[in-house]
């Protein structure tokens, strides 16, 4: 099952996603609407409205609207690693992004004056779908489904601000476009065989495949839940493969006008402008 949240006549709405239309649900989101309620069938079945996904009226915001946390994984692909003159990490390097940094699908992000060098990442994003705490087997029970993410990283700031922390160069407004929607785990075949590409404006830039994570899903997730709480609807970032532009020559980060389309096969492909 595909699940979109869009803003539809003024509201947001929950939508099925199928081939080229979405089944809106009858109710509105609220704000006590949480992840738990796409688990539940009886509730997902029940549509009003048909709609065109191209329909030019509709804004597409992020598939999770209220997630507790978002958890990223640092240099997760050993080719990543690489392009930075590093190795693999001895375990896996999490930092922080927030819900309030999350845009949807085909939104303008603006290009932030606070650092010059504006990079992309594009990631799968897993789910969680109910509680995880010291998770031991059968990690990927905990996940609810997919969907694709944009790690966007203001590399100079991340470089420079004291003491080598990440927050303000990866976690500043509309750092996290992602989206279209949420794919649940049951329509991916294998989420540690999948396609992982990036393109600016026309040009790939990166193409790999989540079989070369360092750390793959169920480990991270035995990994986080070691020390922190996973709750249905946060979310991990698994990490990006190599070809960002800060590390190509000559650096070829974003700028105005760009457009960026990331993607991963079975997941979605998820577009944005940089304005």
């Amino acid at each position: 099952m595909k699940i979109a949240r869009i803003l539809y006549n003024g509201e947001e709405r929950y939508g099925i996603v199928k081939g080229n239309t979405l089944e809106l649900l009858k109710s509105p989101v609220r704000d006590d609407m949480g992840v738990e309620a796409f688990i539940a069938s009886e509730f997902l079945i029940d549509h009003d409205a048909v709609i065109e996904k191209n329909d030019e009226t509709i804004k597409w915001l992020p598939p999770i609207a209220r997630p507790g946390k978002v958890i990223c994984i640092g240099r997760n692909y050993l080719a990543h690693a690489e392009e930075q003159g590093r190795t693999a990490e001895s375990k896996p390097l999490l930092f922080s992004k927030y819900p309030s940094n999350m845009i949807g699908h085909l939104s303008e992000v603006e290009k932030p004056s606070t650092g010059e060098h504006l990079d992309y990442e594009v990631e799968l994003a897993v789910v969680i779908g109910k509680e995880a705490s010291k998770i031991k087997d059968n990690a990927m029970d905990y996940v609810l489904g997919y969907t694709v993410a944009n790690d966007l990283t203001l590399r100079d700031i991340q470089k420079s601000d004291p003491g080598k922390q990440w927050t303000r160069g990866k976690a500043f407004d509309q750092s996290l476009p992602i989206g279209p929607y949420l794919v649940t785990k049951d329509e991916i075949t294998d989420p540690q065989n999948l396609e992982i590409w990036l393109s600016v404006n026309g040009e790939i830039r990166q193409k790999s495949t989540t079989a070369k994570m360092i750390y793959p899903i169920d480990e991270l997730i035995r990994y986080i839940s070691e020390s922190i709480t996973l709750y249905p609807g946060d979310i991990i970032l698994t990490g990006t493969p190599e070809g960002v532009g800060y590390f190509m020559d000559p650096v070829a980060t974003l700028q105005s006008g760009d457009v960026v389309n990331c993607g991963v096969t079975e997941v979605g492909e998820l577009s944005f402008r940089i304005r």
